[in-house]
């Protein structure tokens, strides 16, 4: 069975490329300077397959916050949530960018309390030097 192409997901999922437009508007904010109605005029030029991963991003989101629990969490992340003008050049950011930063420093940073694992190997290239 082949996989069902982007404009087939937008009528399984949404019904319309109108009601996905209408559905991202809501949970995006136009950029600085741009109504609402025209962030909708230009968001139906977009392609079916972006405007579903829109839709995708901005769930994620709103399930963690909106755009300045992702500022602080990023902060906090790289460690300089205090710097007032580190975490104003982050807010100017755009949400999906956001997002991609902070889930991937959340994987990158370890759990603290776990124990440290067994040191790394020694490699099996090249026989240590006889001192």
């Amino acid at each position: 069975m082949s996989k069902p192409s982007p404009l087939q997901n937008v009528k399984k999922l949404f019904g319309s490329k109108e009601q996905l437009i209408a559905k991202v508007i809501d949970l995006l904010t136009p950029g600085d300077g741009e109504s609402r109605e025209a962030f909708s005029k230009r968001l139906k030029y977009v392609a079916n397959a972006k405007l579903l991963r829109l839709a995708q991003v901005g769930e994620k989101i709103k399930s963690l916050g909106g755009r300045e629990a992702l500022v602080a969490k990023l902060a906090e992340l790289k460690g300089q949530a205090k710097d007032k003008d580190f975490v104003a050049s982050l807010s100017k950011l755009s949400l999906p960018r956001l997002l991609d930063s902070v889930q991937s420093l959340s994987k990158k940073v370890k759990p603290a309390g776990k124990p440290a694992g067994k040191p790394a190997a020694k490699p099996a290239g090249k026989p240590a030097a006889k001192a």
